[in-house]
């Protein structure tokens, strides 16, 4: 019966959540952030590996992060991968004030994030410009900062796992070698989207607030990726319509989905906390 009355509370949640994103117009704020994603990453990204070089000097280390960064566009690994092999060679000749302009200028999409989340919280004032600007490079920083960090632990593992040490014992990684691939992306993920909702608010909020929503955009985010990799290649045919163009229109593609994700997860914390309120209140 309890676990009755808590998915009964949970749809309702959803419900509202879905009911919200439509009232907010959730559909062009997921533009929006598109449209200064698309600018900003890849910026972002020449960021992240020029920012790497400095700390690992092992070259198959940098490629590796670059691996991991990819994984996460979906359809678009190959068009990214061109474009950051020039990085990957002559990152070691970026200084470090270029590598701070290129997070100030990815700072954008998370300007794009900041306005959707308080639009979702329905906070309207902004900060002034300046204030505002070092805040969204502070999150640019901090989201390259977990990245790396993640990754990191992800060679770490992938180290442990290949020990002969662990083969002399006798223990079987394999089976757990599939699935810490699985498993560090939705970590990263869930550590990113609440460091977002964290960070974006432009009122002071605690992690018990932000935590359940940015589990429910991890999951949606996890089985998006699924879909949307089963979309592309079962029913998608971009290139057809859109010729050489389909590697851009299908990164877009993604980079939508993912915020409209996002923009769920900051209305399902904000739902929550309503329905939340009005319990207590009663």
């Amino acid at each position: 019966m309890q676990i009755g009355r808590r998915l009964e509370a949970e749809l309702s949640v959803l419900g509202g959540t879905f009911k919200k994103a439509r009232q907010d117009s959730a559909n062009d704020l997921a533009a929006a952030i598109a449209f200064w994603a698309f600018f900003s990453i890849f910026p972002l990204l020449i960021g992240v590996l020029s920012l790497s070089s400095h700390f690992l000097e092992a070259e198959s280390l940098q490629k590796r992060i670059l691996e991991v960064l990819t994984e996460s566009l979906p359809g678009s690994a190959e068009l990214v991968m061109e474009n950051l092999e020039a990085v990957v060679r002559y990152r070691g000749t970026m200084s470090l004030v270029a590598i701070l302009g290129l997070f100030w200028t990815a700072g954008k999409v998370f300007g794009a994030m900041t306005r959707a989340v308080n639009r979702a919280l329905e906070i309207h004032r902004d900060q002034r410009a300046l204030l505002a600007k070092l805040r969204y490079f502070a999150m640019a920083v901090s989201v390259s900062a977990l990245t790396l960090i993640a990754v990191g632990l992800t060679i770490v593992v992938d180290l442990v796992l290949e020990s002969p040490a662990l083969a002399r014992l006798g223990m079987d990684t394999t089976s757990f070698a599939g699935s810490q691939g699985w498993l560090t992306s939705f970590m990263v993920s869930f550590l990113i989207f609440s460091l977002i909702y964290r960070m974006t608010p432009y009122k002071q909020v605690v992690w018990d607030q932000v935590l359940p929503g940015a589990f429910v955009a991890t999951l949606l985010f996890e089985l998006g990726q699924a879909g949307f990799v089963l979309y592309l290649d079962k029913v998608a045919n971009l290139k057809a319509v859109y010729g050489s163009l389909s590697s851009i229109i299908v990164l877009l593609l993604w980079l939508y989905v993912s915020a409209l994700v996002l923009i769920l997860g900051a209305e399902y914390n904000i739902v929550r906390w309503q329905i939340r309120n009005e319990a207590t209140e009663t």
